[in-house]
């Protein structure tokens, strides 16, 4: 048996807006109301009132505008169908924060043909490129940065 040594490691990407410790539970988020409890994010009716106070990682990422994904929706589709590619981008938004309290849209920028989102997490992005793609065809790219927890969509019709 031989003990290799020439195999690659894979690196801990880093993300600077998680702290190694955890918050104290349950904490809650001065910005959103997001509440940290039982070792995950969640939305919680009615916020517990013993809440420590904090800022999400979420907030922090948009008050910072560090994000970790970005799509670009382009094309003259694009210009004919822009409301209600808008409203199912935003249904995305709603239905995936409802489970990962975290994705969220940092900023969406209206070109004409184009539109620019960028979002907390690359989880959010690579989704509103994928409901995009299968409700109106078209040409969809991912790229993952390597060595980063970064994604950029790009889509076009």
């Amino acid at each position: 048996m031989s003990n290799r040594k020439d195999r690659l490691i894979q690196e801990y990407i880093h993300d600077p807006y998680f702290t190694k410790e955890k918050y104290p539970d349950p904490s809650i988020c001065e910005r959103c109301g997001v509440v940290f409890h039982e070792g995950v994010f969640q939305w919680i009716e009615p916020p517990p009132k013993n809440a420590e106070k904090m800022i999400c990682p979420a907030c922090r990422r948009i008050e910072d505008r560090y994000e970790g994904g970005i799509v670009v929706l382009e094309g003259d589709f694009l210009k004919s169908h822009k409301e209600e590619i808008i409203n199912l981008i935003r249904n995305v938004e709603q239905n995936e924060m409802a489970y990962r309290p975290l994705e969220r849209i940092i900023n969406m920028e209206d070109e004409g043909d184009k539109i620019t989102i960028t979002t907390t997490y690359e989880h959010l992005a690579r989704r509103i490129g994928e409901a995009v793609h299968r409700a109106y065809k078209g040409d969809l790219n991912f790229k993952y940065p390597e060595g980063t927890k970064y994604i950029r969509v790009h889509w076009k019709r």
